[in-house]
């Protein structure tokens, strides 16, 4: 039940953020182009990111606290708490790491399809690519760092 209130949720907040009056293109003057018809569309992609990300972050503190509970409620001892709650400062450093390979990747996949406007499918294929790229480089990040 609740995948299929948060999927309903999730479509219906994106027909929201999609939601615009609809204009003639012939009406438009010449000096517009595709270009910047497509950048209209990035507030909107941004919004439905951060309402994703949102949404993740809600349910893993969620998930996290039900863990504690379960946790406490179970009486396990205090030392395999801590060890199993616990993020050490290596977990940190990886994870920072991971956040700053995976918004270099995409950083510079934006750049990629900004230079081969207009945005099509091969801008998709370009982001996803990079996207792809930015969690190989970090595989090879962490493998070196289990040396």
């Amino acid at each position: 039940m609740k995948k299929v209130t948060l999927s309903i949720a999730g479509v219906l907040s994106s027909l929201l953020v999609f939601a615009q009056e609809k204009t003639d293109l012939a009406a438009k003057t010449a000096e517009s182009t595709d270009q910047t018809h497509y950048t209209n569309m990035i507030p909107p992609i941004i919004i439905v990111g951060l309402l994703i990300f949102l949404i993740i972050s809600v349910i893993r503190y969620v998930l996290e606290y039900r863990l504690k509970n379960k946790i406490v409620n179970r009486g396990i001892s205090e030392q395999l708490s801590t060890s199993l709650l616990e993020k050490n400062s290596k977990n940190k450093n990886d994870e920072a790491m991971k956040l700053a390979i995976l918004l270099c990747g995409i950083g510079a996949g934006l750049t990629i399809t900004y230079y081969t406007l207009p945005l099509n499918i091969h801008s998709l294929a370009i982001m996803a690519f990079s996207i792809g790229a930015s969690y190989f480089a970090y595989f090879f990040y962490l493998k070196s760092q289990k040396r």
